[in-house]
């Protein structure tokens, strides 16, 4: 499920980082944080996948230009549907019924009714005096008295806490709510202002709304606030002056802010796992990558990729400096990681000085890095595995004068993100073989479709492959083709050929539990085009062994083993790795002799009986969006890779339209659109 931030026009950049950065810490990890704009709520289908809206800090008369009327109508249904909606100092000014906002200050004098309307009342600010627009200076540690009963603390010890304070309301509450369907109030108020120094003390810093069967939540302060971030990137004295004041409530923010997203109903993450977020966040420790391959000849041998690298950088000894679009990358033998602070510098860029070292070791001759070096990786073990399934499979691994799928191998315990290191990296993404594989245990910048993000955990295995290809009209089915690869091989082991996995088009992997369909992986897939080849990324990530956010790999074989009383092994992220790159491998070859095999009209058919007995849509009912929401049955994909569907009603019923997604970021079968032929 999705947390939507509202990043359009209003926003501010502090704000903003501070809602994701600390929405990212508490939530669990079955939640993708998303920054989206006006557009995006206005016209995109984000209602069923979204458990909360987030409105942060910023300016509240944009807010209501750019997303009235059409998203603060959707915003407003989905609310009284059951939705829920966070609004912070601006972003609660904006769901009040009415604001009054420096009234009577010319120049800053807001005034006038509000769209959405769930609070039944007016906010008024700013509470704190003197306010202006883009200056922290004004801003004050102000305390607030927190109402424990209602918010189901034991104890009332923590009860009072200081808080970050710039421009935002309290509220001014109008009972009863026309919203109210129980003898409850409609509203509670979950704090107050208790400090002396303000006018408007003891009147609500917090109020929930009830609104229908959704909830409303609305905040003057700013609780959301990362002291870790704002000590690191403000300018201002006076914000390192209020530090000390902020720091002694921070145990009280931290457990109000958990409290306020329980009330939500969302599931929150250990404490532990946050403190690691923030810290991936805010100084991510890179690993020192490790570079090997199985052979040391051919175009896919490491000291072949050293060659053409050192063509392209800078060289001194055996070591190779590239001042890259993204990274700085230095490659250096084993045993040299301490020389890394001894490199020359690189040719002096603009930019240099923003980009992020990644230190790469380069074994040649075949030799690997110690297990100790790579404790959750072990290199040896996957090259023996990919040996085995080269064998089972009868692929020889040998393909176009490289070393085949899986070879050379970059691995790194913790990286940013392994399509980002390998798409945006220009000079370095153009020395890379066909094959080669790079592989993190942990990412801290994953990349998904669309706005999205990959959600890395711990027995999550991510990888992107470089391949290069030369048919243009093959290449739009090579996203199909890994999406069947990875099926196959996690169904190969004798025993699970029925195990729950499956394909949701064109690019999540889905399995079938006792709950439902649930996401366990997904696939990215980018290209570039030059000098007559596509050069293309396929990324991939895989819940091989953590039951969170949903379920796992190895979840779905320990229950496949107790229904049908056997004892199948676990897959260790080496193994599927390799079941799956060597099954990819084997299937592109025959994509490739299909795309020239005249009996074929396209180089996906021999695969189509296959590709349909594993994704979840034949027969699937689907509205077009472009076709007065017109429903049609899937019954296929044609050979440019876009949907087939009959129309199942109207003067056009029987008739087979040809369907792509209209460009959204949540459901590609939402909003289907014709294609024009």
């Amino acid at each position: 499920m999705n947390v939507l931030v509202y990043t359009g026009p209003g926003t501010a950049r502090g704000p903003i980082d501070h809602t994701i950065l600390t929405l990212r810490t508490h939530l669990s990890s079955s939640y993708d944080v998303i920054p989206v704009d006006a557009p995006t709520l206005a016209n995109e289908p984000w209602q069923q996948t979204t458990s909360l809206l987030v409105i942060p800090g910023g300016r509240d008369v944009p807010y209501v230009s750019h997303l009235s009327p059409d998203a603060t109508t959707k915003i407003r249904a989905w609310v009284e549907s059951g939705g829920k909606y966070l609004g912070i100092c601006a972003g609660a000014y904006f769901a009040c019924e009415r604001v009054e906002f420096e009234v009577g200050r010319a120049g800053y004098e807001v005034t006038g009714g509000r769209p959405l309307k769930f609070l039944p009342g007016i906010g008024k600010g700013s509470v704190v005096g003197g306010f202006e627009y883009g200056m922290e200076e004004v801003g004050k540690a102000i305390e607030i008295q927190l109402n424990a009963t209602e918010l189901g603390w034991d104890h009332d010890s923590l009860a009072q806490a200081r808080v970050y304070v710039n421009g935002g309301p309290y509220f001014h509450l109008n009972e009863p709510s026309p919203y109210s369907t129980t003898s409850q109030p409609a509203t509670k108020v979950l704090a107050t202002y208790s400090d002396p120094s303000l006018p408007a003390r003891h009147q609500p810093a917090m109020v929930e709304c009830q609104v229908s069967k959704g909830i409303a939540i609305l905040t003057g302060p700013h609780i959301e606030y990362q002291l870790d971030l704002l000590s690191r990137h403000s300018t201002d004295p006076n914000v390192a002056r209020l530090l000390p004041s902020l720091q002694q409530s921070a145990p009280t923010q931290q457990k109000l802010i958990r409290s306020l997203l329980q009330r939500f109903g969302l599931r929150l993450n250990d404490e532990k796992e946050g403190e690691s977020t923030v810290q991936d966040t805010l100084d991510p420790v890179l690993s020192t990558l490790h570079l090997c391959g199985e052979s040391d000849v051919g175009t896919g041998s490491v000291h072949t990729l050293l060659d053409v690298l050192g063509e392209r950088a800078q060289s001194s000894d055996r070591s190779i400096t590239l001042d890259d679009s993204v990274n700085i990358i230095h490659v250096i033998p084993p045993g040299s990681i301490s020389s890394v602070t001894n490199l020359p510098p690189p040719t002096p860029s603009d930019d240099s000085a923003c980009k992020q070292p990644i230190t790469i070791v380069a074994h040649t001759d075949s030799s690997f890095p110690l297990p100790s070096q790579t404790p959750k990786f072990n290199i040896t073990r996957y090259f023996e595995e990919l040996h085995a399934e080269r064998g089972k499979l009868g692929v020889s691994g040998r393909g176009d004068g490289g070393a085949g799928f899986g070879t050379p191998l970059l691995y790194g315990e913790i990286m940013g993100s392994t399509q980002t290191l390998l798409e945006k990296n220009v000079k370095f993404a153009e020395t890379l073989p066909s094959g080669l594989v790079c592989v993190a245990s942990h990412q801290v910048a994953g990349r998904g479709r669309g706005r999205n993000t990959w959600i890395s955990q711990s027995g999550c295995l991510m990888f992107t492959l470089a391949l290069h290809h030369t048919d243009s009209k093959s290449v739009v089915f090579l996203q199909y083709l890994i999406g069947l690869a990875v099926v196959e091989a996690l169904r190969s082991a004798p025993g699970l050929e029925a195990l729950p996995v499956h394909l949701k088009w064109p690019n999540d992997i889905y399995c079938r539990t006792d709950e439902g369909l649930k996401k366990i992986g997904g696939i990215l897939v980018t290209s570039s085009y030059m000098n007559g080849k596509f050069s293309l990324f396929v990324g991939c990530g895989i819940n091989i062994a953590n039951a969170k956010p949903t379920t796992s790999i190895n979840e779905l074989i320990q229950l496949h083993n107790q229904r049908h009383n056997i004892s199948i092994p676990l897959l260790s992220c080496e193994q599927g790795l390799a079941k799956i790159l060597t099954r990819f491998e084997m299937l592109y070859h025959e994509f490739v002799a299909a795309s020239t095999d005249s009996s074929f009209t396209f180089a996906f058919e021999p695969f189509l009986d296959r590709y349909y007995r594993v994704w979840l849509h034949s027969g699937q009912s689907v509205v077009l969006g472009d076709a007065n929401n017109a429903k049609a049955t899937i019954v296929g994909v044609d050979s440019s890779g876009l949907l087939r569907a009959v129309v199942e009603s109207g003067s056009e019923a029987g008739r087979e339209k040809l369907l792509q997604p209209d460009g959204n970021s949540f459901d590609m079968l939402k909003g289907l659109i014709v294609r024009k032929k």
